[in-house]
């Protein structure tokens, strides 16, 4: 049988990237394509950094684990590591397993067209699973996490459970070089739509997870989805399950409707771990003020962003008005950081928290609220929702 010249064109082509996968790569994605950058080089001053350090800091939102640096390392590069968390007196860190990006991820109308983080896969030499599973992927960050921990020298711990992060914070009174982390989803499509992959996703250690991320899915609609519908049939099986498990529900990305309807179906508490407030920026992934009010009736927490789409003015003053709106709308006792670490231009690195402690006292904002928001509210909500 002849080979026409278009199949020999394929094979060709496949064979290269075969060869291309098996001995070029990796490529580091993140040293050439990242879009994290840190705007502010300000270093804060040594008495900013002492004030700080009354605060034990915890943060909602890290997108760290999509990189191939290996964070036990210091490093220059994007936002965070264990150093520069460290550095910022960061005791809690939620990682998020990112693994679904479209095409368009700005607009507040997208198309479910394209896999970015797929490239980011193939170039960074992820095994081959994650080229075509979403569940892979996620199993993968999670992995990369475990071996940094263990790499770490008790600089960094893996949280699963409300004992696991008693202990730690008990450890820390002796140990204060280090820090704990939670494993997120962003997004459901980890689950690949069939909810037996949940309690996989569960034993493999994820304690939180999005039901939808730029796009409408088949549990819920988008904030920047085409239709923006509620919660779905499946959906609704979805939040009884992680309820079950001890999952604690993201609502973050989720459309308005389907924030809503969540805080109405789940008998937990549930967290906004990275946005933005409507009135001080109008975009359709932030929360109006009677979902933060909702949010906050059910013992809820929400995490401001310090990038773009959240606050609109990339600096720390507009860090600073988001969180002030939230405190003066339901109390200091809801709000903290969602960051958004290594995935977006911030304004400041975690090494540079200091400078957001005192732009908040200078605020106005007293010593009890700073501490609450720069990380009291965080830990002590996930030591009342992680599972037992």
């Amino acid at each position: 049988m002849s080979i026409t010249p278009t199949i020999k064109f394929l094979l060709i082509t496949a064979g290269l990237l075969i060869l291309t996968y098996l001995f070029v790569l990796p490529l580091n994605t993140e040293k050439y394509f990242s879009p994290a950058e840190t705007l502010n080089q300000t270093i804060p001053t040594a008495k900013q950094k002492l004030l700080h350090q009354a605060y034990m800091s915890a943060d909602m939102h890290g997108d760290t684990l999509l990189w191939s640096r290996d964070i036990s390392e210091p490093s220059d590069r994007g936002h965070a590591d264990i150093s520069r968390l460290l550095a910022g007196n960061i005791a809690l860190q939620i990682f998020m397993a990112v693994v679904e990006a479209p095409d368009d991820v700005i607009s507040d109308a997208i198309e479910d067209k394209g896999d970015k983080i797929r490239s980011i896969a193939f170039w960074d030499r992820w095994p081959l699973n994650t080229l075509i599973s979403y569940k892979a992927r996620a199993i993968y960050q999670a992995k990369k996490l475990r071996i940094t921990a263990k790499k770490s020298a008790n600089s960094l711990f893996v949280i699963e459970s409300k004992q696991d992060l008693n202990d730690f914070l008990e450890q820390r009174r002796t140990n204060p070089e280090s820090m704990s982390s939670i494993l997120g989803i962003e997004g459901a499509h980890s689950t690949e739509w069939n909810l037996d992959n949940v309690e996989a996703l569960f034993e493999a250690g994820f304690r939180s997870m999005e039901l939808a991320h730029y796009t409408d899915t088949e549990y819920a609609g988008s904030s920047s989805g085409m239709t923006k519908y509620g919660i779905t049939p499946r959906g609704k099986k979805l939040v009884r399950l992680m309820n079950d498990l001890g999952m604690v529900i993201d609502v973050a990305h989720l459309s308005m409707k389907g924030v809503e309807e969540i805080l109405e179906l789940s008998s937990k508490p549930v967290y906004f771990s990275h946005g933005g407030v409507y009135e001080t920026c109008p975009k359709a992934r932030n929360l109006t003020d009677e979902i933060i009010k909702k949010i906050a009736d059910k013992k809820g927490i929400i995490g401001i962003g310090f990038f773009e789409g959240a606050i609109c003015d990339v600096s720390i003053q507009g860090i600073v008005m988001a969180l002030r709106h939230v405190r003066d709308l339901v109390g200091a006792e809801h709000v903290g950081l969602g960051s958004g670490w290594d995935v977006s231009p911030l304004p400041i690195g975690p090494n540079q928290l200091a400078l957001l402690s005192a732009a908040l006292r200078n605020d106005g904002f007293s010593d009890t609220e700073v501490a609450m928001i720069m990380g009291g509210n965080v830990i002590r909500f996930f030591a009342e929702n992680l599972p037992n």
